[in-house]
């Protein structure tokens, strides 16, 4: 029953309240565009309209960002679509030349997220350009401009989202993600259970996070709201870690082979892992809140016994352990461990 509600239900009420502000203001940016477009008397006035969907974004950075993508691919796909209609003609053969050397253009200069909007747009002013294409071209990236124009505005003074807070609630995501990714990992060194399937969907859903904080990182430098995130830059390098350490356990235990190594410190390393998750959760909670003070003693205490624990391991001395093996549980064991230390960095830098 739980699980059909989470399925129906996918989402908390702030990330619901977040949807809804999102979508609404992207309505307000588009009905406005359109608006403004019909009382310019432009031909496409819906041009507008979508230039406003596309680009609204939840930050005023981000939706700049797409803003200026999609004008670079306009500008490109307005030149190339009208200079392969004078020198061709409005032909099949014009249409897939235009198409090409768009795309190949932008990919050859790097610029992949204009790549498929340039060659849209080529085709659009090639077919449709009547008895002027460079009067078509024009007209096609005012539209094009306004909802842009619209869409920023919008953003910037209707229920605004500064790109710092919408890094700290990215960052409590991502960090809930890889807790839940952890406790996958951990289940499987105690048990054997592993979904591939389901941990591979969770992987993904981690990774995106991961980007979007990447992207919000940047968009938070270059806005200069440093003193609006109150959270030391170096999470950045952490959270980022902590994901790849977390990876290699997941590659450890997946490829170790049976032998009573693994079973050897089964208690510590369960407490360990419990402490981990506590930590990640509490971490992510104080990101949200905004606290300055997380404590992770009992974080701290299950890393020494754990490390206690392996010093006073004698029998690995007397088993007969491959050293492959051997090597695997060294390095689950001390990767397990660089969590912990990058978490206790992480609460030291709130």
């Amino acid at each position: 029953m739980l699980s059909l509600t989470r399925l129906i239900f996918p989402h908390s009420i702030i990330e619901i309240t977040l949807l809804a502000r999102l979508a609404f203001k992207t309505a307000v940016a588009a009905t406005i565009a359109f608006v403004f477009a019909q009382l310019l008397h432009l031909e496409y006035p819906f041009y507008a309209v979508i230039a406003a969907i596309i680009v609204m974004s939840s930050t005023s950075g981000s939706t700049l960002k797409l803003g200026i993508q999609r004008i670079i691919g306009t500008v490109i796909g307005v030149f190339i679509g009208v200079l392969f209609t004078i020198l061709f003609g409005a032909n099949p053969y014009s249409l897939g030349g235009s198409i090409f050397v768009a795309i190949f253009f932008c990919s050859y200069y790097k610029l992949n997220e204009a790549a498929k909007l340039s060659a849209y747009v080529s085709a659009i002013v090639l077919l449709n350009h009547g008895q002027s294409p460079w009067l078509y071209a024009a007209e096609r990236f005012s539209e094009t401009l306004i909802g842009i124009g619209v869409a920023l505005l919008v953003n910037q003074w209707l229920m605004p989202s500064h790109a710092a807070q919408e890094l700290r609630r990215c960052l409590a995501r991502t960090l809930i993600q890889i807790e839940q990714f952890y406790q996958m990992v951990m289940q499987c060194y105690l048990t054997g259970n592993y979904d591939r399937t389901v941990v591979d969907e969770h992987k993904i859903k981690t990774i995106d996070s991961l980007l979007k904080a990447r992207e919000l990182w940047q968009e938070v430098k270059q806005g200069q709201q440093e003193e609006l995130l109150h959270i030391d830059p170096a999470w950045q390098f952490l959270v980022r870690r902590i994901w790849e350490h977390v990876l290699a356990m997941e590659h450890t235990v997946i490829v170790r082979q049976p032998h009573s190594i693994w079973e050897s410190l089964t208690s510590p390393i369960n407490q360990l892992a419990q402490e981990t998750s506590g930590a990640l959760k509490e971490l992510s909670q104080a990101v949200k809140d905004q606290k300055t003070y997380v404590s992770l003693l009992a974080l701290e205490n299950a890393l020494t016994e754990a490390t206690n624990h392996l010093h006073q391991l004698q029998e690995i001395k007397e088993m007969d352990t491959p050293t492959d093996e051997l090597l695997r549980f060294f390095t689950f064991f001390y990767t397990i461990e660089e969590v912990g230390r990058k978490l206790q960095r992480m609460a030291d830098t709130l």
